[in-house]
């Protein structure tokens, strides 16, 4: 599978990917959006805790969000 994205659209074209690749691997759809679940709540966690640091950092340094 070639693959070219367009970065402007970033959720149609992650989904479009998503879709394609489901549909190749139909015995392996659920295996794969669990993976991917695990995935995004991975980097979603991440991002909640450097935010988090973030806050707790600009808040110990008197700064007012």
């Amino acid at each position: 599978m070639d693959i070219q994205l367009d970065l402007t659209r970033p959720v149609e074209e992650l989904t479009e990917v998503i879709s394609a690749v489901i549909a190749s691997q139909p015995h392996k759809r659920k295996e794969i959006l669990y993976a991917l679940d695990t995935a995004v709540g991975n980097v979603l966690a991440e991002i909640q805790s450097q935010e988090e640091n973030q806050k707790t950092n600009d808040d110990s340094s008197g700064k007012v969000s």
